[in-house]
């Protein structure tokens, strides 16, 4: 499966967790011997039944020598057993010249009366060069009214350094019920090479202080990528203010071994403050602890299908990892 399946894989799987609060989620992925084509199913397992809530088909076509189009359709599961296309996506990328590109993303759902409305829109501009790369997106919604609206201006802008080392500044600005941008917040982000096989990212956010009106450091993160042979390593670490300074408020690991089959597995774990601090002041300085771990298993079958299994688990009050789990089961 290629890196766009994939992506809408763990997108699913998201998603899937979001709606079922926890289970054991199974994703099923397949692509046409061209890559044009492919398909995905979220299978969601829980304690006493299995179900595939969501099915997701794309196909790209290549329309001339510098337009694609990509159209998806996402389909959701009746009680009943049936599936109704619940959201279509169509994508169409026009390369305007071999260092400037445009492409628009219009969503489409059904309605509770089956019919269909376009419920968002983004529309993209890239322009590259070689010191550097330009990307302006815009966003828009539906309003209460039904039409679409600018909901939110994502400006970012990337310079290369001689060293190897890239700036990018990030802004997002969001429209207001008449159409007026306001700033929301602005990331600066350094990502530099360590050697052949590891990269450091340290990024700044800053969001507007209402009281001075002024853009002040809320949070920095810094995220290290190494790779040994088959294993690649990621780790962020996100600091924030507090009364005693800046403190580490939250980690993420997350460790990814390639087996000469080319099959996957990857471990994630997330640590964060506990719920109940030791400290009667709830002192920042207390160190974060692991709450929430979560596998993944892609495997890839003889058949062409690839599979993507993952699983969840929290840590108890002994501190042992415990899969998250419930049941469907309507109370008699």
């Amino acid at each position: 499966m290629n890196m766009r399946a994939i992506s809408f894989a763990f997108s699913a799987a998201a998603l899937a967790g979001a709606i079922t609060a926890s289970a054991q989620v199974v994703i099923r992925g397949t692509e046409s011997p061209d890559k044009s084509a492919t398909s995905a199913d979220v299978s969601i397992g829980t304690l006493d039944r299995d179900s595939v809530p969501l099915i997701r088909e794309t196909k790209d076509t290549k329309v001339d020598a510098t337009t694609e189009r990509s159209e998806s359709v996402t389909r959701a599961r009746h009680n009943d057993g049936s599936y109704f296309d619940w959201k279509r996506s169509t994508t169409v990328t026009k390369e305007l010249s071999p260092n400037n590109t445009v492409s628009s993303t219009d969503v489409v759902e059904k309605d509770r009366q089956g019919q269909d409305r376009v419920s968002g829109r983004t529309d993209e501009i890239v322009n590259k060069s070689a010191t550097g790369e330009t990307d302006q997106t815009k966003v828009y919604t539906r309003n209460s009214s039904g039409q679409l609206v600018l909901d939110h201006v994502v400006e970012a802008t990337t310079v290369k350094a001689g060293n190897g080392a890239a700036n990018t500044t990030r802004i997002e600005k969001t429209a207001d019920i008449n159409g007026n941008l306001t700033l929301l917040k602005q990331v600066d982000e350094v990502a530099v090479d360590r050697g052949p096989n590891g990269k450091v990212i340290t990024a700044k956010t800053k969001t507007v202080d209402h009281l001075g009106g002024q853009l002040a450091v809320t949070s920095e993160e810094t995220t290290s990528i190494s790779t040994q042979g088959g294993t690649r390593r990621v780790e962020s670490v996100v600091r924030t203010p507090g009364p005693s300074g800046w403190a580490v408020s939250g980690r993420t690991t997350t460790t990814e071994v390639k087996a000469p089959d080319g099959s996957v597995s990857r471990e994630t774990i997330e640590q964060s403050r506990s719920g109940y601090a030791s400290k009667t002041d709830n002192d920042l300085s207390e160190t974060v602890v692991p709450q929430r771990k979560i596998v993944d298993r892609e495997v890839r079958k003889p058949d062409g299908t690839t599979v993507l299994q993952r699983d969840v688990f929290h840590r108890d009050i002994n501190g042992d990892w415990v899969p998250e789990s419930f049941s469907t089961k309507v109370p008699e």
